[in-house]
């Protein structure tokens, strides 16, 4: 059983909390969707931003996620359960069919 992604951050649920001032379009295809997503790939992980933390107009709390995100690279499983994993039967062992 593989790990499924976890999604990290959301966007507000209601669209009139999503904006504080000035202006924005298409405000209720953001409502409710994830912003962070976390994803296991193999022995490391991905991290998906819903927006370009890096650009030079982001706010500080978008540069705070990306390095929280780098800073805390090797901690970014904590909280997830180990999946079950298969043993394999010894070589002593009499498979069943």
């Amino acid at each position: 059983m593989a790990i499924r992604p976890r999604v990290v951050l959301r966007f507000a649920t209601n669209e009139k909390e999503l904006l504080v001032s000035g202006m924005l379009g298409g405000g209720s295809e953001l409502a409710g969707k994830a912003a962070v997503v976390d994803v296991p790939v193999g022995k490391g992980h991905v991290v998906l931003f819903a927006n370009n933390p890096m650009w030079r107009h982001q706010t500080h709390g978008s540069f705070s996620l990306l390095f929280n995100a780098i800073l805390h690279y090797d901690n970014l499983g904590v909280g997830r359960s180990e999946p079950a994993r298969s043993r394999a039967p010894a070589a002593d062992e009499e498979i069943e069919q």
